[in-house]
């Protein structure tokens, strides 16, 4: 054994080094780990995909919830991850408070308030079955045999949950199974009725849970696919938006002035003005026993959060051209 070199601390980096290379397929980089939006047929002719969902790599969830905002400002794309949590909704998230002001507003502000509105996704690991599109893309992004974080809406969600919360009815964790009792999610996406202003949303209420189980492979090909899963906490950690880039979107689309004082009292800061840059102060020295002036209190800061208004009904705020949020996820993948 070397005299020169630290056992403990060689045997702690291999440890940290073995970890890496265990999850050296999560650099949570989307357009790699996340599973394209599956397109919408027609109002007759559904496109149809199927996987199987997948227990997570760690943690206990086996799907998570997030929050975020997205909308079009002029010809570009602006996201921020809400900070709020299925949680914890008392978190301060700037672009909320954002909405709840404008939702107080104009009509105008309404309307700017809706397409910056939280919006949900749930995410799981999922294991690809099919998917037609593979036969337009070449083998390196074929996504078929291979696993997937699959961002699903609400309308999918409540079918999942359904079988899991159902004790009596419900396929339980048979939808998770990636063994020979596992059920494979097939996913039917129809498209509405086109409305009056041309647009159409996906419709996901033909998509169930095959009757049929099947393992996905033999013991060692199951464990290789268990071993590909994505730490999903880790992924959603990933996109967390930096608070001063939260910032630099609210002052281009002119709203900073609306939460500044909310933003600064919560950690965020002002590059441009200082403001939120306040250095620690140094401690008062101790009065001397002498003094018997004493000083005059100062003001206690208000608080100046307020509960988020309820959001107003969409059918009164006219042509907002914002996209489904499937679009919107579409989107997102380009990005």
């Amino acid at each position: 054994m070397s005299k020169w070199i630290n056992k403990d601390l060689f045997d702690s980096f291999q440890k940290e080094k073995i970890e890496e290379k265990d999850t050296s397929n999560t650099g949570f980089m989307r357009s790699n780990l996340v599973w394209d939006t599956p397109e919408k047929g027609t109002t007759e002719n559904a496109k149809v995909y199927e996987g199987r969902f997948l227990p997570p790599p760690k943690g206990t969830k086996f799907y998570m919830r997030y929050f975020y905002h997205f909308w079009k400002s002029g010809d570009t794309w602006k996201y921020v991850q809400c900070t709020k949590t299925p949680d914890n909704f008392k978190t301060f998230c700037p672009v909320c408070s954002v909405v709840s002001k404008l939702y107080n507003g104009t009509k105008d502000d309404k309307k700017q308030g809706y397409l910056l509105k939280r919006k949900e996704r749930n995410v799981a690991n999922f294991f690809i079955v099919k998917d037609g599109r593979d036969d337009d893309r070449d083998d390196e992004n074929k996504v078929v045999g291979k696993v997937k974080l699959y961002e699903f809406p609400g309308k999918v969600e409540q079918k999942v949950k359904k079988e899991i919360t159902n004790k009596d009815e419900g396929y339980g964790l048979e939808i998770f199974d990636p063994g020979p009792d596992g059920r494979n999610f097939i996913i039917n996406v129809l498209s509405t009725k086109k409305q009056d202003d041309g647009r159409t949303w996906p419709d996901y209420s033909t998509s169930a849970f095959s009757r049929r189980q099947y393992a996905l492979g033999d013991d060692d090909e199951i464990k290789a696919i268990l071993e590909s899963c994505i730490d999903i906490e880790g992924y959603i950690k990933s996109m967390d938006t930096d608070k001063d880039k939260v910032v630099e979107i609210l002052k281009s689309e002119f709203l900073w002035e609306l939460v500044e004082d909310e933003c600064i009292s919560n950690g965020y800061r002002d590059v441009e003005s200082g403001a939120g840059n306040r250095p620690t102060p140094e401690p008062e020295p101790t009065p001397e026993p002498q003094q018997e002036e004493a000083s005059e209190p100062e003001p206690q800061q208000q608080e100046t959060s307020e509960p988020e208004s309820s959001e107003p009904d969409n059918t009164d705020l006219g042509d907002l051209g914002d996209l489904d949020d499937d679009d919107l996820l579409a989107e997102l993948d380009k990005m």
